[in-house]
C-alpha cells in the first residue's frame, strides 16, 4: 500500500512538472503572421468577404453535393450559407468590441482599406435521428490583408455535435460559426497588441 502511495504521489509531482510544458491550446493555427510590428495594428474598420467558391461538403466540391439534393435542399443549403456568414461576423464582432468595426459585401475589395476573406475549407452540416447522427463542422482560413496584399492567415475549425438539444444543422451550423469568428476575433486583438 505504501509503495501505490508512492508510486501516485511521485506520478502527480511529475505531472506537475509537465503541465508547464504543455502547450496551450489555441482556437486558431497560424498560417503567416506579420510584423512586428502586426500589419493589423491599429486597424479600425475592416472590409469582410465569405469566399465558398472552393469549399468541399461532405469531401465533396459543393456542386457535386448539390446536384445530389432536391431543389428544397439545394435552397436550405444557401440559407445555411447566409446564416453561417452572419454567425461569423457576430463572433467576430463579439470578441473584437466596439474598437473596430466590419463592412460586408459582395463587390470587389478596395485594396486601400484593411480586409479579411473568410474562405470555407471544408463544412458538414450534419444530421440528427434518434439513431444517427454527425456533427456539424467547419474548417475555414482567415486571409487578413492591408494595402492590398495579405499579411496575416490562420486557418479555423469548430465541430458541434448533433443532439436532442442541437438538433437543427441551422442551429449547429450557426454555433459552430460563431465559434470560428470568435476564434479570429481573438487573432485580430492579439495583433493589436490585446489579450
Amino acid at each position: 500500500m505504501k509503495a501505490l502511495s508512492r508510486h501516485l504521489t511521485l506520478a502527480l509531482v511529475l505531472l506537475a512538472a509537465a503541465a508547464p510544458i504543455v502547450p496551450a491550446c489555441s482556437p486558431y493555427t497560424v498560417v503567416q503572421r506579420s510584423g512586428p510590428p502586426s500589419a493589423l495594428a491599429g486597424v479600425k474598420q475592416v472590409q469582410v468577404r465569405f469566399d465558398w467558391s472552393q469549399v468541399r461538403v461532405l469531401g465533396k466540391p459543393e456542386a457535386e453535393y448539390l446536384a445530389e439534393k432536391d431543389a428544397g435542399e439545394q435552397a436550405d443549403f444557401q440559407v445555411i450559407k447566409q446564416e453561417t456568414d452572419a454567425a461569423i461576423l457576430e463572433g467576430l464582432t463579439g470578441t473584437v468590441g466596439a474598437g473596430v468595426s466590419f463592412t460586408t459585401g459582395a463587390g470587389p475589395l478596395d485594396p486601400a482599406q484593411p480586409a479579411v476573406v473568410v474562405q470555407y475549407v471544408d463544412v458538414q452540416t450534419g444530421i440528427y435521428t434518434p439513431v444517427y447522427s454527425l456533427p456539424s463542422k467547419i474548417a475555414a482560413r482567415f486571409s487578413w490583408g492591408r494595402d492590398g496584399n495579405f499579411t496575416d492567415i490562420i486557418d479555423t475549425n469548430a465541430m458541434v455535435g448533433a443532439s436532442m438539444t442541437t438538433p437543427s444543422d441551422h442551429q449547429r451550423m450557426g454555433m459552430a460559426g460563431k465559434m470560428i469568428g470568435k476564434a479570429a476575433g481573438k487573432f485580430l486583438v492579439e495583433a493589436q497588441g490585446g489579450k
